[in-house]
């Protein structure tokens, strides 16, 4: 079951260049009108949401960094890593593997 929305434009124009996107894009209008409106919707507070964390990214100071590095580094020695890696032995035997081998540089 479909819902219905009726939507009047003051402007011609502007119905004809929705008619030429969608027919661009190879969709319908109703397809066009509706990806519009899920955009807006979802968009709606999108200044807000962006103002906010400009807010919060001005507040952070070196004090937080800091705090944040010790935290990480600390972090990393008191938890065991739940992904273990161990070197196996793999046949190569059409050279892929070894495109991407590149000899390390140390200088």
């Amino acid at each position: 079951m479909g819902y219905a929305l009726t939507v009047q434009l003051p402007n011609e124009e502007t119905f004809r260049n929705l008619e030429r996107t969608a027919e661009a894009l190879g969709i319908s209008l109703d397809e066009l009108a509706e990806a519009g409106l899920q955009i807006a919707a979802l968009s709606a507070d999108l200044e807000g949401k962006l103002e906010r964390m400009s807010e919060r990214l001005e507040a952070y100071d070196e004090a937080d960094l800091e705090r944040d590095i010790q935290e990480f580094a600390r972090s990393e020695v008191a938890y065991e890593d739940p992904l273990k890696t161990r070197l196996v032995e793999l046949q190569d035997p059409y050279g892929i593997g070894a495109l991407f081998a590149r000899p390390l540089e140390r200088g």
